[in-house]
This record gives C-alpha cells, structure tokens and sequence, in this order.
C-alpha cells in the first residue's frame, strides 16, 4: 500500500483542487469521554445525536488521544504534534473565555511558562492567514494564549442552547468568511452531579441499567457514580444535537466538516491523566462533502491527524512541524489506512505540581498495548487506605503523581467509585489490587487488548510475549529518537519566537 503523504510536505492533489469557497470545519470535542456510546452497544447508554453523525460519515474505531490530559490534548489536536515535541506537556493554567482580549496577548498575566514552542505554527495561526474565520466556546486551557488566536470566544455553557446560541452567533460574525470552530462540550467533566442538575429536563441513565467494568466492586455508590458520568455523555449528545440544527438551520452543512471526539478517557483510575488505553482510546468521528457515509474504519489514528487533515481540505499548506497525516485519502475510500504499523500516546504530568511528574510513554498496534512507566520507581508515601480513612482526605486530596485530583476520593469532584474499592477490598479483591498497581506500577506493561479490554492481566513478564514486548519496545523507542522524544520535557526551554 502507498503510505501517506507526510504532514509537513504540501499535498499538490489538494493545493490544485481549492475550491473558490473553503470549505468550514465544526470540531465537537467532549472531555473526559471514553470509548463510549450508544451506537457502541453501552448498556444504559443514549446517544443518538453522535451516533446520527457517526452514520452520516465515517468512525474510527481505533483512535487515540496524544495524551490524556485536557492541555496535552489540546494543544496536541492543534499544532498535529506530541506533547513532549510542541513544548505543551502538561496541564497549564490560563485564562478563561469570558476574560479581556489583553489576556490572550503577550501582555497576558495569565500565562504559564509551559506551553507550544514560539517557532511551532498552530492550526489557528495557519488559518487566521488564510482568511478563515477562527472560534471556540466554553473552555481553553491552551498556552501560551496568544499562540491560540481565536478570533471569537464565547463561554456558551453546559446547556443544549447555549452552545447553540453561540455558534449561531459565530456563524452570522463569521459573515460568510470560511470558518473554523472548537466546540468545547465539558458536561463530561466532573462534578457529575454539578453538571447534570444544570440540565434537570435531560433523561438521566438509571444505574440498574448500566455495566459496570468487570474490575469494579458492584456496589449502590459505584453504580451511581457510573451512571452519572454516562448521563454527562447523554447530555452531551443533546449539546451536540442543538449544535448541528444550528448548522443545519445557517444553511452551511453543505460546505462543513463536523468532526467529533473526545479530549482523553473518563475520569477514573487506570484512565484520565495515564497512557493506559482506558486513557487515550476515544471516540472519533468525521462528516462532510466527499466523506464516505456509513463507513466504519479500523485503521489507527490519533489526535495528531486533525491538523492536516483540515489543512488538507482547505487546500492549505501543511506545516512542515506536524507530526500527523491527513485522513482524506481514508475519508475519501481512495486508502484504507494511512500506514501506520504503531501509535503512541504519552503522560507526563495532569498538573503543574512537581510531585505530579510521572511520564509514561505507550504504544499500541491496535491489538496490544505497550507501557514504559519511566518513573516506575516513584511510589506513594502512605497508605493508600488513608485515601477513605483519613476524614480529611476528601477535603484536601493527597496529590500524588499516578492519579488526578477527580479520580481520587473528594468532595470538590464527587468521585466515589475510587473510594468504594477501598471500602469493599474484601470483598472484591481484584478491583483493589488493580487500584493499587495503578500507584504502584512496575517499569514495563503488556496488555492484550482483544483478549482484555480493561487492562487487567500484565502479559509483561510472561515468556511467550518476549518476543512481542521486544518488538513494541524496539518500535517505541525508535519512535523516541526519531521525534527527539527525551522521556524528561522538564529540562527542555520553551523555544522564544
């Protein structure tokens, strides 16, 4: 098979074909979304809106998140790079949309010194030059500020109008110029229950109806919990179904690519802020003229391969940066895949605490999961029981390095499926020793991912995968080197323009 186009060479096919009128470009990104939906078979689980969406176009079955932390991501779909390459490792304080535009400049006090490399185009950059007119709505945390320069901010909310209205707006400030916009959906962020009562008319998923993950104890509190977290993403469907009537009614889906996915998986141990597949596998779907309906695609991809092929489609050079491919010639049933054998994921760390650093480097071929724990050494320093029986635990969280603040026990998250396995670990034991290996975690892991969806069985150190796990470390660590991937992003400056 011909291998794709790298990104980074410009696509001649699509620079002879730009069309008098660019095409626009709507990308719905939920957050902490797994691999979950209705079209997917979960049980308790509506989604009709996403999956009418999926249908109309094409979804990927084996896509993947560059990192899973909401900044990481982020500024990974934005620039077609990893984090540890674009300088935007971790998470980054910033400002919030509603803020004055001099706080999105370089005269910003609200910048973090981590952040995409000056000398780094982003996918807003590249497209304010091309006369697009650039959007997005309800949540940021992107750095530095002024490397993102959206032309239009709204902070919308949590309710099916309100993302509604401001794309509307957007669409009419917009003018007829050829758009891009970042539909940010947080409903899927916790609090759960703090979201969900934002929306009190939206059907709720009863927890008798959901499947809990076979390592959880299966417990009132654990269900609630779940089904709360699948309610957000019912919710979230119904943001997504205003958003799309909106387009619908401006008249433009003609000439618009919808793109939908999720920032990283939910948060729950072994998932957000980890390299583990619960953590990176997210859902990924992409509509518009020229893509073929109906399609179902197995081939990998990643987080990376938005920017070009956005790029792609305006008849946009792409730049020589990115690290990703475009996906037309897929989308376009021209390929079946874009030759790609692996795919890596990373963490380094969910915040900016220094006892939060704990990389991890991953690789997947889609039917195994390979995980080199860097700092596998670094252990916690007290008994992680004391996470339930230190009553002041859930008011000032431990912060540890191996687990976000919201995957922990806490009363500001209302996390409690974390708590329940301490609780219950009698009774069920396998879900405790998971928890606990997730803190405790040894250097090298090795899952089957047909075979064991939930990660449960570390096939590492089992003799008749020596030959497999030599394979994938070799393909990670050739990786590395060829992405000038260090394993420590600390030590590396921010590059000044």
């Amino acid at each position: 098979m011909k291998r794709m186009v790298k990104a980074g060479l410009v696509c001649m096919a699509a620079l002879g074909a730009r069309a008098d009128k660019q095409p626009n470009f709507v990308l719905l990104l939920t957050d902490d979304q797994s691999y979950h939906l209705g079209m997917l078979g979960v049980p308790g689980l509506k989604t009709p809106n996403i999956d009418a969406l999926a249908k109309q176009g094409t979804f990927f079955t084996k896509a993947y998140s560059s990192a899973a932390s909401c900044a990481p991501c982020r500024g990974s779909i934005l620039t077609g790079m990893f984090p540890s390459a674009n300088g935007h490792w971790r998470n980054t304080v910033g400002p919030i949309l509603s803020d004055p535009d001099v706080q999105f400049s370089r005269q910003s006090k609200k910048a973090d010194q981590v952040g995409v490399h000056e000398d780094i185009p982003t996918l807003i950059e590249v497209l304010n030059k091309n006369e697009y007119f650039t959007g997005i709505t309800e949540k940021w945390h992107l750095s530095p500020p002024w490397k993102f320069p959206f032309l239009y901010r709204n902070m919308a909310n949590l309710k099916p109008f309100g993302s509604a209205a401001a794309v509307a707006d957007f669409i009419k400030k917009a003018g007829g110029r050829p758009f891009f916009i970042q539909c940010n959906v947080d409903n899927t962020h916790r609090p759960y229950r703090k979201h969900i009562q934002i929306n009190p008319d939206l059907p709720r998923v009863n927890p008798a109806d959901v499947e809990l993950p076979p390592h959880w104890p299966d417990t009132p509190k654990t269900r609630q919990d779940y089904a709360e977290y699948l309610t957000t993403v019912q919710h979230a469907d119904a943001v997504i179904g205003a958003i799309f009537q909106t387009l619908e009614k401006a008249g433009v889906l003609e000439n618009t690519y919808i793109i939908y996915s999720s920032d990283q998986g939910y948060c729950y141990h072994r998932a957000k802020a980890t390299a583990y597949d619960a953590g990176v596998h997210v859902p990924l779907s992409i509509t518009g003229p020229g893509v073929q309906s109906n399609a179902v695609c197995d081939a990998l991809v990643g987080h990376i391969d938005l920017m070009p092929t956005i790029l792609d489609y305006a008849g946009i050079q792409i730049p020589e940066t990115v690290q990703g491919f475009s996906l037309k010639p897929v989308l376009e049933g021209r390929m079946d895949d874009v030759g790609r054998k692996y795919l890596i994921s990373e963490h380094n760390a969910h915040g900016g605490n220094p006892v939060e650093y704990y990389p991890t480097r991953s690789v997947t071929d889609g039917r195994f999961r390979y995980i080199w724990n860097i700092h596998y050494a670094h252990v916690p320093d007290f008994d992680i029981d004391s996470m339930v029986t230190d009553p002041n635990f859930r008011k000032v969280p431990h912060q540890p390095a191996w687990m976000p603040w919201d995957a922990l026990p806490s009363d500001i998250w209302q996390n409690n499926a974390c708590e329940e396995i301490i609780l219950h670990k009698e009774e069920f034991p396998e879900a405790y020793r998971l928890l606990k290996e997730s803190m405790f975690r040894p250097e090298f892991e090795l899952y089957d991912l047909e075979k064991d969806p939930y990660e449960t069985k570390n096939l590492a150190a089992n003799p008749e995968y020596a030959s497999l796990v030599k394979r994938m470390d070799k393909a990670l660590h050739t990786w590395m080197d060829e992405e000038g991937d260090i394993g420590d992003p600390r030590s590396v400056k921010r590059r000044a323009q």
